[in-house]
C-alpha cells in the first residue's frame, strides 16, 4: 500500500503525524510526505522521504510579518478569538489553513497524480488531503494532533478552497474518510466520531545530556515555549516565570532552541543568557538547547509551557503536571483543557509567581487528574494497531466510487461525504 502524508510546514500539523508514517513503513507500506518550506526539513530529519509542493511560494506569510511585540499582540487577540469559538474551530483558522492549503494545492495533487497512493492520509487543519482523495477516489484519513473534535469541519473547509477544486477539475465533494482521536472520548470536547489512536510523542531527535538523565536532588521543572513563539516572539513571555523561579525549592531547565535546535544554542549557562534575552538567571535556572521532549520530562515532577498542542500532549501522556501560559493559536483552549481536567494550572505569562510554581509543585486538586489521564491515553491502540487497521481498509476496498461530479456550490450542506 502507498500512503502520501501531507501536512502544512509547521512542526506542530507535521509532528503527530511521524509515528503513524513510522509504523506503516515498518509493516511494509510506502510513505510519502508532501509539505513544503520548514517541513521538508522536519520530514527529512525525521527519516521521512517528502516532496516539496510548493517551491518558493511564500506560504509563511499567510500568517503576516511584523515585529516580536506586533507578533505577540496579534498571537494574543487571535489566540482569544479562537478560544471564544471553543471547540468548533472559529472561521479566521478556516480562511488561514484554506490559504495554505489553496498554495500547496496544485503541487500536491500533482505529486499525488505521479504516485498513485492507495490512502491519503493529512494533518487536521490541511484540507488538501479531501481535496486530493476525491480527485484519486482513495480514502483520506484526518490525523488529529489535540483534543478538540469537530464532525463538520472538513466540510466547513471546502467554501475556502472551491476555487482551487474548480481549478483542478475536481468536483466539491468530500471523500469517504476516516478521523483520528488522539485521546479518548473522555478528554475531548466537540462532537465527532473516531478511531482512538494513542498520541505517541515526535519531538524530533536531540542528544540527552548526562545530568538530565540523573535523579535530581529536589524537583526538577522544565520550562519550554515550544518551536513557533520564540521563532516569531522571542523569550520574553518568561521573563516573569524566570524571576519567579529563584524563589522556588526546585531546578527548572529552560530549552531554548527552537525549529529542532539545528544551530541554535548549545547546552549550558554563561553566554547563553544573552542570546536568549533573559538577562542574569537565577541560580537553580539552566538553559539548554533543544531537547526531545518526552525523554526531557521522565525526570521532570512539572512542565511550564505555552500550551502547544505538542507539549501539553507529550505531558499529558507522560503524567506530568502542567503550568500553561499562553500565547496565542490555540493555546488558550488547551490552558483551560488542563485546568478542565486537573492536569495542572494556567496563567497569564506576566502573573507568574513563586507561589503558583510551588503550588504546582505540591500535588493539589489542581493536578489530581494527571494520573488518571496517562493511564487512559496509554490504553488506546497504539499507530501500530491503526496502521494495520488501515491495512485491512485498503484491502477490503471500503472506499466505494465517490459521489457523482457536479455539486459546484461552496455550500458544506451541498456536499457529499462518508465517515468510515
Amino acid at each position: 500500500m502507498r500512503v502520501l502524508f501531507t501536512s502544512p510546514p509547521g512542526a506542530g500539523h507535521l509532528f503527530p503525524v511521524v509515528p503513524l508514517a513510522w509504523a506503516l513503513r515498518a509493516a511494509g507500506h510506502d510513505v510519502l510526505v508532501a509539505t513544503t518550506a520548514e517541513g521538508l526539513a522536519g520530514a527529512a530529519h525525521a527519516g521521512l522521504p517528502t516532496v516539496d509542493v510548493a517551491p518558493g511560494v511564500p506560504v509563511a506569510g499567510v500568517f503576516g510579518t511584523g515585529t516580536p511585540a506586533e507578533w505577540t499582540d496579534r498571537m494574543r487577540r487571535r489566540g482569544l478569538r479562537i478560544a471564544a469559538a471553543g471547540s468548533r474551530i472559529d472561521s479566521l483558522l478556516l480562511e488561514t489553513f484554506g490559504r495554505i492549503a489553496d498554495l500547496m494545492a496544485d503541487g500536491t495533487l500533482a505529486v499525488a497524480r505521479w504516485w498513485r497512493p492507495d490512502l491519503i492520509v493529512h494533518s487536521r487543519l490541511h484540507p488538501v488531503g479531501p481535496l486530493v482523495a476525491r480527485a484519486l477516489r482513495v480514502p483520506a484519513v484526518e490525523h488529529g494532533f489535540n483534543l478538540l473534535r469537530e464532525q463538520t469541519l472538513a466540510a466547513r473547509f471546502l467554501p475556502w478552497l472551491a476555487a482551487a477544486y474548480r481549478r483542478l477539475g475536481v468536483p466539491l465533494e468530500l471523500p469517504e474518510r476516516v478521523v483520528l482521536h488522539l485521546a479518548p472520548a473522555e478528554l475531548m470536547i466537540g462532537d465527532g466520531d473516531g478511531w482512538p489512536m494513542r498520541y505517541v510523542p515526535y519531538n524530533a531527535g536531540g542528544v540527552l545530556p548526562d545530568w538530565l538523565r540523573r535523579p535530581a536532588d529536589r524537583p526538577r521543572v522544565l520550562i519550554t515555549l515550544g518551536t513557533v513563539v520564540p521563532a516569531l516572539a522571542g523569550l520574553s513571555g518568561l521573563r516573569r516565570t524566570i524571576a519567579a523561579a529563584a524563589d522556588v525549592d526546585a531546578d527548572f531547565v529552560l530549552t531554548a532552541g527552537e525549529n529542532g535546535g539545528r544551530g541554535e544554542l548549545a547546552g549550558g549557562r554563561g553566554d547563553d543568557t544573552d542570546r536568549v534575552g533573559l538577562g542574569p538567571l537565577p541560580r537553580n535556572v539552566r538553559v539548554t538547547g533543544w531537547l526531545p521532549l518526552a525523554p526531557a520530562l521522565a525526570n521532570c515532577a512539572a512542565v511550564v509551557h505555552h500550551g502547544g498542542s505538542g507539549t501539553m500532549m507529550t505531558a499529558l501522556g507522560g503524567g506530568v503536571p502542567q503550568l500553561v501560559l499562553p500565547h496565542g493559536a490555540d493555546q488558550f483552549v488547551n490552558a483551560a483543557l488542563v485546568v478542565r481536567h486537573r492536569l495542572g494550572l494556567r496563567a497569564d505569562p506576566h502573573a507568574v509567581t513563586a507561589g503558583l510554581l510551588a503550588d504546582l509543585l505540591a500535588g493539589g486538586p489542581a493536578t489530581s487528574g494527571v494520573d488518571r489521564a496517562a493511564r487512559l491515553m496509554a490504553a488506546l491502540p497504539p499507530p501500530a494497531g491503526i496502521a494495520a487497521r488501515l491495512t485491512g481498509l485498503h484491502a477490503a476496498g471500503t472506499a466505494a466510487p465517490a459521489p457523482a461530479a457536479g455539486t459546484t456550490a461552496p455550500a458544506p450542506a451541498a456536499t457529499s461525504s462518508k465517515v468510515l
